[in-house]
Formats: C-alpha cells, sequence, structure tokens
C-alpha cells in the first residue's frame, strides 16, 4: 500500500491511545492515507492509480475489513487489541469505524477540495500542467476526479481527423475556431464567458465531431441533459450536478421551437458558484469548471433584447451536407482509435487560445448577428408597425401589447405577457407615463397605422 504512512522508531500513534471503533479509525487513517478520501456531501472516494473515484463497490468498508484481519493476526498475546477488533466485527461496527475515520484529516475533505487546481489536465499518460506544459506522475493529492481517455502525445496526428475536419468545416478560420474553443474547454476555469452553438442541418458531421472530442476526453466531458439550457417549468438541480468537475459539456437539441433558457445560460456560463445536489442528497456548491456548446439542428427561440445573452452566445454554422453515399457509418469508431491526435489537437487549441484568445471569425461573427436579428421580433415589429421619430410621440401602452400579440402570433412568435413586454419597452427607452384618468401611455413611440400618425 504506497500510502501507508510509516511510523518513526519511538513515535506514539493515535490508535495507540485509544479503544474500540476510534483506534480502528486511526489505524485506517495510517494505512490507506491517499487511497481513501471522504468527500462532505457525497460520501467515499477511491484513487485508482490514476484519479479519484467515488466508492461504488464497498472500498472503503473492504478497507476496515482489511484493517480488522491485519489487527487481529497481530493481537495475540495483545488482549486490548483483541477486544477492539471483536467491538468492530459486525455491519454497525465497520460503518462505526468509517464514520469516525471520515472526520480524520488524512480522509476527510469538501468538494472544493476534488480538482482545485483547473490548470492540471489528467491524461491516460499523465497529469499535464497547462502553465507549463509539463507532464508529471498521476498524485493523489492532486485530489482529481476525472482523467482522458486518450494519452498526451504532442506529435500524435491522424489523417482521418484531419480530413474529417477539412469536410465538414472548409473554412479554416472556423475550424480554428472551434478548436480553440475546445482548447479552452481542457482548462477548469472559466476564462470565457461563452456558450457556442453549432448548428445545422441534419448530415452534418457536427455530431461525430462532438463525439470524438467527447471520446478523447474522456471523464473530463459530459453530455448533458438535452434541457440544461432549454426553458423548462420545475426544473431540479440534480441535472446541474452533471458539471461538477467537468471541462467540456455538450447539450444535444434537435427539437424545433425550444426556448432557451437565458437566465440559465448566463449562470452557468458566468463563473459564479453552482449550487446542486443528487437526489435525495444534501446541496452541495462547486466553482464551475466546463465550458459549454450546444449542437441543435435548429436555434433555440431567444427574447433578443438582453445584450448579456448575446454577448455570450457564438454560432458556429455547419453549413456543409454530407450526401448519403459519402457517409460512412465507421467514422466514428475510427475517431475513436484516433483519441490520442484528437486530444493532441485539442492541445494545440489551448495552445493557441492563449496566444490570440477566442479570436472569433468572420463567419461566426456574422450568423451569430443573424441570429440576433432574426431574434429580436419585438425590435422587427417596432421598425415595421411604429413611429419613434420623435420623443413627442405617445400612445395607449395597452393598445400597443395588444398590436404586439396580434403581429407576433400571425409571425408565429409567442408574445409573452404583459409585464415582459413593459420591460423591454423600458429597456429601449420608451418610458411609461400616467395620463388623464390614471390612463397608462408610452412615450416615444406609437402605432405607424393610428389615426394621425404617419
Amino acid at each position: 500500500m504506497s500510502g501507508v504512512a510509516i511510523p518513526h522508531p519511538g513515535q506514539v500513534l493515535p490508535e495507540d491511545v485509544h479503544r474500540g471503533q476510534v483506534r480502528m479509525a486511526y489505524r485506517l487513517a495510517r494505512l490507506f492515507v491517499d487511497q481513501l478520501m471522504f468527500v462532505f456531501g457525497i460520501g467515499w472516494f477511491v484513487f485508482d492509480g490514476t484519479r479519484w473515484t467515488e466508492d461504488n463497490h464497498g472500498a472503503a468498508k473492504a478497507a476496515v475489513l482489511e484493517v480488522l484481519r491485519d489487527a487481529l493476526a497481530e493481537s495475540l498475546g495483545d488482549k486490548e487489541l483483541r477486544e477492539d477488533v471483536r467491538k468492530c466485527e459486525s455491519a454497525s461496527g465497520v460503518a462505526g469505524v468509517l464514520d469516525l475515520a471520515s472526520a480524520l484529516p488524512e480522509f476527510a475533505f469538501t468538494v472544493t477540495d476534488l480538482d482545485a487546481d483547473g490548470y492540471l489536465l489528467n491524461t491516460a499518460s499523465g497529469t499535464l500542467d497547462l502553465r507549463t506544459m509539463e507532464l508529471s506522475r498521476h498524485n493523489p493529492r492532486d485530489r482529481i476526479t476525472k482523467v482522458t481517455r486518450a494519452a498526451w502525445r504532442p506529435q500524435s496526428s491522424s489523417t482521418t481527423w484531419s480530413t474529417f475536419l477539412d469536410r465538414v468545416l472548409p473554412d479554416a478560420e472556423v475550424q480554428a475556431f472551434l478548436q480553440r474553443y475546445v482548447g479552452v474547454g481542457l482548462c477548469g476555469r472559466v476564462l470565457e464567458h461563452a456558450l457556442a452553438i453549432l448548428t445545422g442541418s441534419g448530415r452534418n458531421g457536427k455530431g461525430v465531431l462532438y463525439g470524438a472530442v467527447a471520446h478523447a476526453l474522456g471523464d473530463y466531458a459530459k453530455s448533458a441533459e438535452p434541457d440544461l439550457f432549454m426553458h423548462r417549468e420545475g426544473a431540479h438541480p440534480t441535472g446541474e450536478m452533471d458539471l461538477m468537475g467537468v471541462r467540456w459539456v455538450v447539450v444535444s437539441e434537435s427539437d424545433k421551437g425550444r426556448r432557451l433558457a437565458e437566465a440559465t445560460v448566463k449562470r452557468l456560463t458566468g463563473g459564479d458558484r453552482i449550487r446542486a445536489r443528487r437526489m435525495r442528497q444534501d446541496f452541495v456548491e462547486f466553482d464551475p469548471s466546463h465550458t459549454a456548446a450546444l449542437v441543435t439542428n435548429h436555434l433555440p427561440t431567444v427574447s433578443g433584447d438582453d445584450p448579456a445573452i448575446w454577448a455570450r452566445l457564438r454560432v458556429v454554422p455547419f453549413d456543409v451536407v454530407i450526401p448519403k453515399a459519402e457517409q460512412d457509418k465507421t467514422l466514428p469508431q475510427s475517431l475513436e482509435v484516433a483519441a490520442d491526435a484528437v486530444l493532441a489537437w485539442a492541445i494545440s487549441g489551448w495552445s493557441s487560445y492563449r496566444e490570440i484568445g477566442l479570436a472569433e471569425p468572420a463567419a461566426v461573427l456574422e450568423a451569430t448577428a443573424a441570429y440576433e436579428s432574426d431574434a429580436d421580433a419585438i425590435g422587427r415589429w417596432i421598425a415595421e408597425e411604429c413611429v419613434t421619430s420623435s420623443p413627442l410621440v405617445k400612445f395607449n401602452s395597452g393598445k400597443l401589447f395588444e398590436a404586439w400579440s396580434t403581429w407576433a402570433h400571425q409571425e408565429g412568435t409567442e408574445p409573452g405577457g404583459k409585464k415582459a413586454f413593459g420591460e423591454t419597452l423600458d429597456r429601449r427607452g420608451f418610458a411609461i407615463h400616467r395620463g388623464t384618468g390614471g390612463v397608462r401611455f408610452r412615450r416615444g413611440i406609437a402605432l405607424r397605422a393610428a389615426e394621425g400618425v404617419t
């Protein structure tokens, strides 16, 4: 057991001055330090030689049984030790030892101790420091819970991977941007408040691409539940637990007409602490470590009038449609074989990001601007149906909402409620006033079709 703490000659150990379960808890800590740890709010973890994983196979209990077995073998001629072992030889005794041990400093950690250094990327071949680009041996004291499936071999390349990228993203600048975006996703710090939206009709390779990246990144990648970034009633915080310790999060959504959960997107891309829990467990808080991408055939509906959400969105167009005759059903498996090359590509993207940032190309900026323009339904309504040329113009607030609702329904757009509509007009500078008899009106805007308005 490599983690065993070896006592110095003449050293008095805590296990020598305590009795019963406390004695065995201290012995467990000495023998299994750096092999077991207890994370408050989650439970026991075990180190598998490359990273820490949740103990779903009774490793902690097995360790207690091993401690008891060894102690019993040592107890010949030591009546007290034998009695202490006997007191622990039951299900409740083993549970008691683990309960006490969970509070000892050798074992006791919190969620914030896990994957705390966001610049360490744990690969199959060792732990890469993204600051120095130096590789070191896996170390349990890094408290890393993830490992890539691929090994880091800087010179690794794959013709299959590069040919695929050139086919589905022929624009070299867009391809390089996506490489940088995936690259920044290797870092466990929120360096960009962004959400990339990989979009295009089906059969364009975007699903194969994110699948290849996810395979190479192993534990660091997560396909989150489809509703994570979509508006839904009664959303449960368990879905956000999927984000803990993850670097690259992909949400795949193919339904048309879904509405983006804008507040959730801003919160989960903003770098603030996340509070979530698993089913029937306590809430935990953790610092976000993820970079997210939404993969969709249909761009979700966005309100269109919140600058904060548009500052986050980056639309990456996949415009090439692969003809059926050219589709290779074995390509995903071929790219799994090329995992080392995919990881090397992503790490190269990280190096490029460190030099120039995301550096969005024209195609991404134009696609995002077009998305924003299309989403700004109220803006289009104002431009088409209203007069805003004079601050002296005014119009009944209720009738404005009625006109907007009628237009929105005709355009196939959800009009929303009066409150949201009013807040949008407030943000655009059309202040509300109270006139004679308490009638509410908006100043600076009027319906173009109204009598006396031109």
